[in-house]
Formats: structure tokens, sequence, C-alpha cells
């Protein structure tokens, strides 16, 4: 031990000199790992708020990619109008009758027996069909009435930008992460890699430097330089150029912007599946406001056939309620049918998710768009902060380069 001890004083300038390119190697990797890492984590803010402290710069600015990401979609990728028109008001009906039918018919009973547990028993059974049959006969035509309205309206009824900011936001920030992780893996590793790549030639550059001009503060000097090219390479090479240019025999496009189908194609299919699903807009547009509209038609019917039944059902109860009374026993069937329809649906959504068929919409124009809109996709998640990820290489390749010095010195 004491030997090799020995023999790293005696030759310590020409061990730290061949160990630049390696260190600076690690260096560059290492600096460019933790600027993704700072990109993305922690989710929640981390230390003494409000500036003591850090929170990735995605998680931190979900709420502004989340805008971004609405103006891209309804501005570039799809048409709401255009996506509602393609849905028939007669096939949605068709898909929801039997639920519908069956759902009516529980309902109806709840109804009355919440007005009058005794009344449902006394009434005679055509007295009950009727009822029954009265909310079914004109369930297919309400359906049919508000999905015409909804197409009418959609810019009234729909909030795209509610459903996409609360789908990427808050709890669901991880949503936004996993997208931009995986729609910019291969950049994101290139990244890692570059910082090795980029740290090894000018960490080589440097021994060069240091075997003409050894002065140890040149060393920190030297690692700002090579922490801050690292970084500002990397994410340079990505996005830049937009459009391919030759040198030779070679062929030079930005990396994220070379693989634009590619990645329309992943883009689409995340928000397809997590974003604008058939479910997350049935929810939103139809399932609440049908189960409102069912459940008055339901409680009207009840109210005529009691009506024209007064031998049996006026002796027993009065059809007229109170507002309070009225508006908890909506509650209580809307929450039951709002629970319901979803549950029970996958026929109407899958239908809703073919007819719109907001995926292949999406990827055929995205991979079509100018490659200036496409970079900004990815581009959201660094461009303001760009600035911070360089700075964080060069201030761990100061840190490097002192201790370097510092070793050179000693």
């Amino acid at each position: 031990m004491e030997a090799i001890f020995n023999f790293i004083k005696a030759n310590d300038q020409m061990i730290g000199m061949l160990a630049m390119p390696l260190t600076y190697g690690f260096v560059g990797w290492f600096t460019n790992w933790v600027a993704l890492k700072m990109t993305f984590y922690p989710l929640d803010f981390w230390g003494i708020p409000p500036f003591l402290g850090w929170q990735g710069i995605i998680p931190r600015k979900a709420q502004k990619m989340a805008d971004k990401a609405v103006d891209v979609i309804t501005e570039r990728l799809i048409k709401i109008e255009e996506i509602f028109d393609k849905v028939d008001p007669k096939q949605v009906e068709k898909e929801l009758k039997p639920l519908l039918n069956q759902m009516t018919e529980d309902i109806t009973k709840d109804i009355v027996d919440d007005l009058n547990p005794q009344l449902w028993g006394l009434l005679p059974d055509q007295v009950k069909k009727e009822i029954v049959k009265s909310s079914q006969a004109q369930t297919p035509k309400t359906i049919r009435n508000i999905i015409s309205d909804i197409r009418a309206n959609i810019y009234h009824v729909f909030d795209l930008k509610g459903l996409v900011l609360k789908s990427m936001t808050g709890k669901n920030v991880v949503l936004t992460v996993d997208m931009f992780q995986k729609v910019g893996a291969p950049e994101f590793r290139f990244i890692e890699r570059s910082g090795l790549y980029f740290g090894f030639l000018l960490g080589s550059i440097q021994m060069g430097i240091w075997y003409l001009y050894p002065e140890w503060w040149t060393l920190p000097i030297q690692g700002v330089i090579v922490g801050y090219l690292t970084n500002y390479l990397a994410l340079r090479m990505i996005f830049r150029p937009l459009h391919p240019k030759k040198f030779g025999p070679f062929t030079y496009h930005g990396l994220f912007l070379k693989r634009q189908a590619e990645v329309s194609k992943q883009y689409a299919e995340l928000v397809a599946q997590n974003i604008l699903t058939p479910r997350k807009i049935l929810e939103q547009v139809l399932y609440g406001r049908a189960t409102e509209e069912i459940f008055a038609l339901i409680r009207q019917s009840v109210a005529r056939a009691v009506d024209h039944t007064a031998n049996v059902a006026k002796p027993i109860m009065s059809i007229t309620m109170g507002s309070e009374k009225y508006d908890m026993l909506r509650d209580y069937a809307v929450a039951k049918m709002t629970g319901l329809i979803p549950a029970s649906a996958q026929r109407l959504e899958k239908y809703v998710g073919e007819a719109m068929d907001i995926e292949r919409t999406m990827y055929e124009r995205m991979k079509a768009l100018e490659p200036d809109e496409f970079e900004k996709i990815l581009r959201t998640a660094f461009q303001e902060d760009e600035f911070i990820l360089i700075l964080v290489g060069a201030v761990l390749g100061a840190a490097v380069g002192l201790g370097q010095g510092l070793f050179m010195i000693w």
C-alpha cells in the first residue's frame, strides 16, 4: 500500500494529466444525468419554499405545458366540432338502449319507494308497466336530442382545456412526466451518452493544454467550459438543424425532428389512451346531462301514473313534494345512474372511440407539422429553463476541475 502511495505521489502530474479525458468523460455524463433528473424530479417541491429547494421543471411547469398541449391539439391536430360530427345520435341511442331500459326500470322503483315504501307494492302491475314503458319510450328521443345539441353547441358544452388540464396537472402530473419521458426517450438517452463522449473529447483537449501550460487554476475554468458545452451541445443536437443538411456524404438533422413520424404515433397514442379517452369525453358531455334528463322523465311518468290511479295512490301519498325533497331524490337517482352508465357502457365507448378516431387523426396531422411547430411538443420541457440545465453542468464541471487542480498541486 505504501509503495502504491509513493508511486502516485511521484507521478501525480502524469496520472492527473492522463486521467483528464476519463474524468471529464464522467463529468460530462454525470452533469447531463443530473440535468435530466432535475427536469423530471422531484414531482413536488423539495426543500424550504419558496426559493430554497427544487421541483422538477416539468412538474413545476405542468400547468403551462398543459396549456401549450391544448394549443397544439386544438390548433393543429384536431377540431373538436369535427370529431363530434362523426358521432351518429342514432348509433349512440342503439348502444345505450339496453342499458337505459334496465336502468329506467330500476330507478323508477327506487323513486316510488323513496316517495312511499308501500306504494310500489300497492300499484297494479299494469300501472307499474305503464310507468316504466312511458319512461323507456321517451329515453331514446332524449338521448338523440342531447347528442344533436352537443354537436350544435360543442364549444359551450365540452371544456377541452379543462379536461386536458385536469388530466395533466395536480395529482395527475405524473402523467405529464411519463408522456415526456416516453416521447423523448431516445433523445434523453442521447443526452446522457453524449455527455460522456463530449466530456472525453474536451478532456483530451484539456490534457494537451495542461501539458503546454500546467497551471492548476486553469482546471476549474476548463471544468466550467466542459460542463457547459456538454449540456449545450447535447440539447443543440436534439433540436437543430430543423431541416436535414448535408455535409459531404453525411446528412445532419436534429435527432428529435428526425423521428417526427415515430414521435407523432407515440404522442397520439398517449393522448388518446390517457387524456381524450371516450369515457372521459362522454362523462363530461353526455353521462351527467343524460342522467339529469332521464330522471326528470321518470319522475314525470311516475306523477302521471299516480294521478291516473287515484283510488290506489292518493289515499297513501301525494306526488307533490318540496324542493328540498325533490333535489335530494334527484341527486340520489342521478348519482346512481351516473355510476351505472360508465360501468356498463363499454359498447358505447368503443363505438365513440372508433367514430371519433382521435388517435389516427392526431397522428396523421402531427407527422405533417412543420419542423418549427413539431419541436415545441418536446422542447416546451426545456426551452424556458435550458439555461438552468446548462448552468448545472457548468457548476458541477467547475467543482470537479477545482478538485483536479488541488490534486495536481497536492
